[in-house]
């Protein structure tokens, strides 16, 4: 079942479709985990790395994350409700995925280390800003970038 990219958008037909997010509670009592199963396709949806969305969470929720990348397993310590962690999935979207000017997820991110900025570019408006750096998950990406951001100049790399 996929939902809308955008969900404030209720066209049924709409272009930008993502997987619902599947969340298995593991273990029990102090070493209980919540795993986000389809991580990796709901990022791809979103052309956003699996660990921006997991490391969101932990700064939402505060509650620490693990990434195993290898095995494709994005953990979020504690019991959460995969309805719950869709709701915060839409906060993660309006703030990283979706342009400003035109609501669409076609964005790009852009760090620049030097000046600790993180850039976005829309394609589809050609809408280019900076985002707001205040949020905890901005460090991370600072610390993490994109694979598609060249680090030392912030232009995209040329394949």
């Amino acid at each position: 079942m996929s939902v809308n990219v955008n969900r404030s958008v209720s066209d049924q037909f709409y272009r930008y479709k993502m997987p619902r997010l599947i969340a298995k509670v593991e273990g029990k009592g102090n070493g209980i985990k919540t795993v986000i199963v389809n991580m990796v396709d709901v990022a791809k949806a979103l052309n956003r790395p699996p660990t921006y969305p997991t490391k969101y969470f932990g700064c939402e929720l505060g509650a620490q994350t693990q990434f195993d990348v290898k095995n494709d397993r994005y953990i979020v310590n504690g019991s959460h409700e995969a309805n719950k962690l869709q709701d915060m999935l839409d906060g993660f979207i309006k703030k990283f995925v979706l342009c400003p000017e035109c609501e669409n997820p076609e964005t790009d991110l852009h760090v620049n280390p030097k000046k600790q900025t993180i850039g976005n570019s829309c394609k589809a408006c050609g809408y280019r800003g900076m985002l707001d750096t205040h949020h905890k998950l901005c460090t991370f990406i600072l610390k993490n970038p994109p694979e598609n951001s060249d680090s030392s100049t912030g232009k995209k790399k040329k394949k």
